[in-house]
């Protein structure tokens, strides 16, 4: 008795045992590819728009292993835009006379966008500083005068410019005296 009860449960075992098989099989169901906007393939069981359903060969075998570390997370660190000043010189006008018995004339300049640092003004060589962008040179003699301006930031580097440009200082002259018109 024991021999036919052993055989009838171990039929009933290989009929379970086949009987998942078959359902696993059957239940694998179908693989879905997506190619997403940015270019990475998506594999998934269920369908999304768009998806292509992959057709494997029954004695295809894929094996996917596991790290064992921990991979690290790429950080992509963007470039600023290098950002263009501009400088534009106020005062005097381009090739300007200056008329002033003293021989003082007032140079300014802007840069933009704002920034940190200082102007410089190079005048028949010589330079002078000013965070304000203001130069007042006076005792200047007559005569012609060139000049260039640079705006310098705080870590030393040229960011801004001017043309070479000039202006022409006039002074009455000391022989020359006023006639007086009162007749």
């Amino acid at each position: 008795m024991n021999i036919v009860k052993f055989s009838k449960s171990t039929r009933f075992m290989l009929l379970v045992i086949v009987g998942l098989a078959l359902s696993a099989s059957v239940n694998a169901g179908k693989i879905y590819k997506t190619v997403n906007e940015d270019g990475t393939i998506t594999y998934s069981d269920q369908p999304t728009p768009g998806s292509v359903e992959v057709d494997f060969a029954s004695n295809t075998t894929t094996v996917v292993q596991n790290p064992t570390s921990r991979t690290k997370q790429l950080i992509t660190i963007k470039k600023k835009q290098a950002v263009e000043h501009t400088l534009t010189v106020n005062s005097p006008a381009v090739e300007e006379t200056i008329r002033n018995n003293t021989g003082t004339v007032s140079i300014s300049a802007s840069v933009t966008p704002n920034a940190p640092g200082h102007y410089e003004l190079s005048l028949h060589e010589k330079k002078l500083r000013s965070t304000s962008g203001t130069f007042l040179i006076k005792d200047l003699p007559r005569g012609e005068y060139s000049y260039q301006i640079n705006f310098v930031s705080t870590s030393g580097k040229v960011i801004a410019s001017s043309e070479v440009r000039r202006f022409f200082m006039h002074k009455p002259s000391a022989l020359i005296k006023p006639q007086n018109n009162s007749n």
